[in-house]
């Protein structure tokens, strides 16, 4: 299922601390943003449909998560992709990129961003531009550092009318 249709699914690690601080250019400048996205780091993109999701994946999911214990973490510089994407870089990664491994292991028909990059970058998108008058005003404008804690993964779902929801979050050392 395409990333843009509706009833499409990602995970991702919402980050609350940051919708202050760049929520409005995010929700401007970002094509997930001005789809009713909150920023985020993403884990995987795209998951299972939606209409797929069965109660042994959900299972599979939570015990997964149940493993993972909460960490803080720090937005604290900016970096760029060339593709046009400035984002923050959380410190320390290591804890976003074993979460990715950790689901690619158990559900490997679903690689990050459908296998298309060899390294999990995680990130959390500010814009996407090329303007360069743009990214010099956000990054001058943006008060740094934003100090963060994942404490949870959640699913998201395109809805029909194209805009991300929520749909259900795992706990993270959850023992549900």
């Amino acid at each position: 299922m395409p990333w843009d249709a509706p009833g499409s699914t990602a995970i991702v690690v919402l980050t609350g601390e940051a919708e202050p601080v760049i929520g409005d250019v995010y929700s401007r400048y970002a094509r997930a943003g001005r789809q009713g996205m909150s920023p985020h780091v993403t884990l995987i993109v795209p998951f299972v449909p939606a209409a797929e999701l069965d109660p042994s994946i959900e299972h599979r999911l939570r015990a997964l998560f149940n493993r993972v214990q909460p960490f803080d973490y720090v937005l604290e510089r900016f970096e760029y992709f060339e593709s046009g994407v400035l984002y923050l870089a959380p410190e320390p990664a290591t804890p976003f990129v074993d979460v990715v491994l950790a689901l690619t292991a158990e559900l490997p028909d679903y690689p990050p961003y459908e296998g298309l990059h060899d390294d999990v970058i995680p990130h959390v998108t500010v814009v996407e531009t090329r303007n360069e008058e743009l990214l010099a005003r956000i990054r001058s404008e943006t008060r740094l550092p934003i100090h963060c804690r994942a404490a949870e993964a959640t699913i998201v779902e395109r809805g029909p009318d194209l805009r991300w929801r929520p749909r259900t979050a795992y706990g993270f050392g959850s023992l549900e």
